[in-house]
C-alpha cells in the first residue's frame, strides 16, 4: 500500500490530497470529490451522498456507501471506529444520549467525534448546544463561530448562533444569522458544488420572506 492509499485508510484525507497533489497523482481530483462527500455527510445530506455514490469513486471505502445507508436510519453503532464515518457516528451518539437528557454522556460522545476529526462542525454545534442550555452563551457563541469556519453553509449553526445572540439582546446579530439560516434551510448547497446552487424560485422567496419576518417577530417577541 503505497503512503497515499494509507492515508486514505486512515481517514486523513486532507493530508492524502496535499500528498497527491505534490506528486502529480492521478487520484487527487477523486481524493477531493470523497472530501466533498465527507463535507455532505456532516451536513447530513445522506441521501445526495448515497446518489452521488452511485458513480464509482476509486478511493471511496467499500463499505461507505453501507454505513452512509445505517447513519440515514440511525444505525451509528457499527461505524464508531471507522475512519472516515466515525466522527459522524460519535455525533449522533451524543445526540441520542441528549435527547434522553444524558448531558453529561452527550459532551462525552461531541468531544469523542472531535477528537476524531476536529473539522467536524456538527460536532462543534451540538457541543455549543450543551454550553447554551447550560448558560454558557460566550461560550456556546465561540463554539459556533467554530463550526462556521469550518462550514459557513451550515443552515443549524446560523440558526443556533441567531439564537445565542438572542439571548446575549444583540439583536442585530441575531437577525443577521436567521436570515442565512432560513436561506440555507429553503435552498441548501448541494454535495460537488462549493455553495447554493442558484436562488429559488420567486414564490419560494416570497414565503420565505414572509416566514423570515414571522420568526424575528417571535424571537424578539421572547416567543421561542
Amino acid at each position: 500500500m503505497d503512503e497515499i492509499a494509507s492515508l486514505l485508510a486512515e481517514g486523513k484525507l486532507e493530508a492524502a490530497y496535499a500528498r497527491a497533489i505534490a506528486e502529480g497523482d492521478r487520484r487527487s481530483g477523486a481524493i477531493q470529490a470523497l472530501i466533498d462527500v465527507r463535507r455532505a455527510i456532516y451536513r447530513k445530506d445522506y441521501r445526495g451522498v448515497i446518489a452521488y455514490l452511485e458513480r464509482p469513486l476509486e478511493v471511496a471505502p467499500p463499505d461507505l456507501v453501507d454505513g452512509v445507508k445505517d447513519l440515514e436510519q440511525g444505525a451509528y453503532e457499527a461505524w464508531l471506529e471507522h475512519p472516515l464515518l466515525g466522527a459522524e457516528a460519535w455525533v449522533q451518539k451524543g445526540v441520542e444520549a441528549a435527547m434522553a437528557g444524558d448531558k453529561e454522556a452527550a459532551a462525552a460522545a461531541f468531544a469523542e467525534a472531535l477528537r476524531r476529526d476536529p473539522k467536524h462542525p456538527r460536532a462543534w454545534v451540538n457541543q455549543a448546544n450543551l454550553h447554551l442550555e447550560a448558560g454558557e452563551v460566550e461560550r456556546a457563541i465561540e463554539e459556533y463561530k467554530k463550526a462556521l469556519e469550518i462550514d459557513p453553509e451550515l443552515a443549524d449553526a446560523h440558526y443556533n448562533l441567531a439564537a445565542a445572540y438572542k439571548k446575549k439582546g444583540d439583536l442585530d446579530r441575531m437577525v443577521h444569522h436567521l436570515k442565512r439560516s432560513q436561506r440555507l434551510k429553503l435552498y441548501p448547497p448541494r454535495l460537488g458544488q462549493s455553495g447554493p446552487a442558484g436562488r429559488p424560485p420567486i414564490y419560494l422567496r416570497f414565503w420565505f420572506w414572509a416566514a423570515l419576518v414571522i420568526v424575528i417577530y417571535l424571537l424578539t417577541k421572547g416567543a421561542f
